[in-house]
């Protein structure tokens, strides 16, 4: 490939800071993390902190959670684990989590552009391909829900790109990489190498076998999964239909998408003449983004839990589509420019990332002890459907950075991770949650194990004094009350 002029330089690095560091300005200005708190955000983090604290390796159980036995976890973007290690000593917790988003931002954009060029598009058609992309409200939307996996698009484009330059052991290094980063990613990748020229099979085989330890670990860690229910899988399918602007609709914490934009689908059709099969493999990625039963009842298909995931290969032919349609095209720069607004400005998602409190409660400070109850803790949905529980992952798992100490809880992690590892005194508690049906135990059991119980009296509403009193009743003493509805209890020393 010939050098960049300067003009193309300048072009691609407008188009990296709009996308990379604009959208983020105001959660860095506030502090906190970028991200939503109510969905995967706070368990991303948790799960980058507790990876790094396992390191070097590959850890595929914490004793930080279901304690006191502790459970199989399988942090979702190790490759994110293991740049976050050198860094944590250095930036911190909120610095290296707001730092790797937008370093992946940056690199989804750079990888992408680069692949273009190494399949033959011209610069100019190149910053559109990194556009159509990697500026997507698709990889917007896995920032604003704090979804690690996801942002890590840059290794299906560095696979992409090694396959255009015919490099194949690199190719299959970064076809690993793309493994270990997203199995939606890798899927992706293994549908693409059978439509690819240059035998890109070839470094998906040998990827996938390098790849190999990492995909047992995930299987030992978590050997109980369930297939999801066909109607929950069409849920967390590419949905069709009416939308309204995430630029209306205020902070959207459920960020899943696979809008495209108008100027996108123009420039796409206008290839289809020149380049029909290519058109077709792109619909054809799109139904298969669309969850339908026909498709996820085969075998493989109907192991993947999220088909709208899939939308990542329809963004890469799109890309090189609409690549081709603007080589040498003295408006392409401003094609990029629209493109890129049109998808913050119209799509499902907000055009700014949001942020979560970074801040740890007081009642966290200064503690002592092995394991700490949080009440009320979490409780297991089906993906798809609303689960009150998930922002309590602030106080169980991401709590668990200021005190150090194990929860008893055992998450499920989107369905994925059994519980059955929980302690059955433990599981009794969930009778408190206000979101729980029943009644309001009259008795409460906690394990001999546990050292402070902290009631989250915001959280429970009416069932807060029941609880404050059913833990007086059973010899723990109230140590602490903060005006941020926050109680920590501990035994009574005889």
């Amino acid at each position: 490939m010939a050098p960049l002029s300067r003009t193309d330089r300048i072009q691609l690095a407008v188009l990296v800071a709009c996308w990379a560091i604009v959208p983020a300005l105001p959660a860095l200005f506030s502090g906190g993390l970028i991200g939503h708190g109510g969905t995967d955000l706070y368990p991303s983090v948790w799960g980058m902190w507790s990876f790094a604290q396992s390191q070097p390796g590959l850890p595929v159980w914490s004793e930080q959670i279901a304690a006191p036995t502790g459970m199989g976890f399988f942090y979702s973007s190790p490759l994110h684990g293991w740049a976050a290690w050198p860094l944590l000593p250095v930036l911190g917790i909120t610095g290296t989590w707001n730092f790797l988003l937008i370093a992946s931002r940056v690199a989804g954009v750079v990888t992408a552009h680069w692949a273009a060029r190494a399949w033959g598009l011209q610069p100019k058609g190149a910053l559109m391909a990194a556009a159509i992309y990697a500026c997507s409200p698709f990889f917007h939307g896995y920032a604003v829900e704090g979804i690690v996996e996801g942002q890590t698009g840059w290794a299906l484009a560095l696979w992409i790109g090694w396959v255009g330059l015919e490099k194949p052991r690199l190719a299959a290094f970064a076809f690993a990489l793309t493994v270990i980063s997203s199995w939606y990613m890798a899927a992706t990748a293994c549908l693409l190498a059978v439509l690819m020229p240059k035998k890109s099979w070839r470094s998906a085989g040998l990827g996938l076998l390098l790849a190999l330890p990492i995909l047992w670990s995930f299987l030992h860690a978590f050997p109980e999964r369930d297939l999801l229910d066909p109607g929950i899988r069409r849920l967390m399918g590419t949905q069709i239909g009416p939308w309204s602007p995430g630029m209306t609709d205020g902070i959207n914490p459920f960020a899943k998408t696979s809008w495209i934009g108008f100027g996108v689908l123009a420039l796409a059709a206008s290839q289809a003449l020149a380049r029909p099969r290519l058109v077709v493999a792109c619909l054809g990625f799109w139904v298969l983004s669309l969850g339908l039963p026909v498709v996820y009842e085969l075998p493989l298909f109907s192991s993947l839990r999220f088909p709208y995931r899939l939308h990542a290969g329809t963004l890469v032919l799109l890309a090189f589509l609409g690549g081709m349609a603007v080589q040498n095209r003295r408006w392409a720069p401003w094609a990029v420019g629209w493109v890129v607004i049109e998808g913050l400005a119209l799509s499902p998602i907000e055009p700014f990332l949001p942020h979560a409190p970074s801040a740890q409660p007081a009642a966290y400070a200064g503690l002592q002890g092995e394991v700490l109850l949080d009440i009320p803790g979490p409780f297991a949905r089906a993906p798809g459907l609303h689960n009150p529980s998930r922002p309590r992952a602030r106080w169980f798992l991401y709590g668990q950075l200021a005190h150090g100490m194990a929860s008893p809880w055992a998450p499920d992690f989107n369905s994925i991770g059994a519980n059955n590892q929980e302690n059955p005194a433990i599981g009794a508690l969930r009778a408190l949650d206000p979101h729980w049906p029943g009644e309001a135990p009259t008795e409460v059991q906690i394990p001999p194990f546990v050292d402070h119980v902290v009631l989250h009296t915001g959280l429970l509403g009416q069932k807060a004094q029941i609880a404050h009193a059913l833990l007086l009743k059973n010899g723990w003493n109230l140590v602490f009350n903060d005006s941020g509805g926050r109680q920590r209890y501990s035994r009574e020393k005889h």
